[in-house]
């Protein structure tokens, strides 16, 4: 029964990190590098976790682990928001 639970907790991870990677491209969201890395640091922990957690079920934990690698590298290369300068200097 558990393993339903991780394919779908697995499933539930890569559509939202689609959604979330749809929507910066769209510019409908515009975190910075630094959240971006951070949300790739947390899902390669909560991928470490599931590994260390379910041993017959390290499938699981490796793809969302890979996902947060591969966020965290897409966070690492993305240009950088144009920012403007209040004071006007």
């Amino acid at each position: 029964m558990e393993t339903i639970g991780l394919i779908i907790l697995t499933v539930f991870v890569v559509i939202v990190t689609l959604m979330f990677v749809v929507g910066v491209m769209l510019d409908f969201i515009k975190p910075s590098v630094l959240q971006v890395q951070l949300l790739g640091i947390q899902l390669t922990l909560f991928g470490i976790l599931i590994v260390v957690a379910f041993h017959e079920s390290t499938g699981f934990g490796m793809t969302i682990g890979i996902v947060g690698l591969v966020v965290g590298v897409f966070g690492s290369f993305r240009e950088k928001a144009d920012t403007t300068n209040s004071s006007g200097i």
